[in-house]
């Protein structure tokens, strides 16, 4: 699967040619990347930037297929009342046993986080509420999103959590956290009508800056795969949660902001939903890297420790409702580059300010 140079010779038959740096095959992000790779090149013919997907295993060939289909229905339904934007499909088909999709590369002026503080906030703001508009509202609505995207309520959510919960009591770590999840398990228990009231909404279960881009003001989607559930449909802050989780380490101003935002404009019941969605989120991450321990050794291992007792301090903060202290992360950053490999910190600095 990972002969470049074969694939670089079907693709240069197809009139594309791939970068010598390929960021997608490259650092902790590609350990998971075994069944289909993401590649990047440029169209021989007018120099147009391009993304590719391909594989030529079955279950990579199976999520590349999923992929087109959700999007394909993303950009057809009716009932959606906001827009999605994602890059212009260039090719799709198949060659030597590979099925490739080939899609536009959104270059970016600059990266998300070298716009000033009151631009991101309004592209995010701007970005969920397109995300909103997808809202299955009716039995008609429901039974053509079912046809691809899973769809997530209340009871789903408290399922996954309490599996998570157990992945991670399993693996013999501080009891402490435990005691910490099962807090969470009881907060989403008890909030199960409250979750099921914001259902039915398009979820963008990863919406951070590297599965999206801006071009000209424009927020476009890179991924919005249904074998990983990147996008489903579920609650309604779900997509909100991981980003403001993931702004805790990449800016805690912003997380701040839409948190404020949330609570000060939605009222106290969305803000509810927003931090329910935040610990469930949480209990992912702890779930993850719980598993990940196993096949980990040497700095990735000690790496993998600190991202679990990080995070189960942040489930804390989220659980009581209190402010992350900056101080806090900012000491955690600083062990965890120490600790990242060279290949992580190259891949890190496509989503940095240059």
């Amino acid at each position: 699967m990972t002969d470049l140079t074969n694939i670089a010779n079907i693709l240069s038959g197809l009139g594309y040619i791939l970068d010598a740096e390929q960021p997608h095959i490259e650092g902790e992000r590609f350990l998971m990347a075994k069944e289909k790779l993401v590649l990047v090149g440029t169209r021989q013919k007018d120099g147009l930037r391009v993304a590719i997907k391909i594989s030529n295993r079955e279950s990579g060939k199976k999520d590349i297929r999923d992929e087109k289909r959700a999007r394909d229905l993303l950009e057809s339904i009716s009932f959606a009342d906001g827009a999605l934007l994602f890059p212009k499909e260039i090719f799709w088909g198949e060659k030597d046993g590979y099925l490739i999709w080939v899609i536009e590369f959104i270059e970016q002026e600059k990266v998300f986080v070298a716009y000033t503080l009151e631009e991101q906030f309004f592209f995010a703001l701007k970005a969920f509420e397109a995300q909103e508009g997808f809202h299955a509202t009716t039995y008609e609505h429901l039974e053509t999103v079912k046809k691809i995207f899973p769809v997530l309520y209340g009871q789903d959510y408290f399922r996954e959590f309490r599996e998570y919960k157990k992945i991670v009591e399993d693996a013999s770590l501080d009891s402490s956290l435990g005691d910490t999840l099962s807090r969470a398990e009881e907060m989403l228990l008890s909030h199960k009508s409250d979750i099921d009231d914001y259902a039915n909404y398009l979820t963008h279960t990863d919406f951070v800056p590297h599965n999206f881009r801006i071009r000209k003001n424009l927020v476009y989607i890179l991924d919005c795969a249904p074998e990983y559930r990147t996008v489903h449909f579920g609650n309604k802050y779900e997509g909100w949660a991981r980003f403001l989780n993931y702004m805790v380490i990449h800016n805690p101003s912003l997380e701040r902001l839409l948190a404020r935002y949330i609570r000060d404009n939605r009222g106290m019941k969305d803000f509810l939903n927003l931090r329910l969605m935040r610990a469930y989120k949480i209990g992912f991450l702890l779930k993850f890297y719980a598993e990940s321990l196993a096949n980990t050794s040497g700095d990735l291992r000690t790496l993998t420790l600190e991202r679990i007792d990080f995070w189960h301090e942040i489930l804390k903060y989220v659980l009581d409702d209190r402010e992350i202290p900056e101080d806090f992360v900012e000491r955690y950053k600083k062990k965890r580059d120490a600790l990242r490999s060279e290949e992580e910190k190259k891949r890190q600095r496509e989503f940095a300010v240059a």
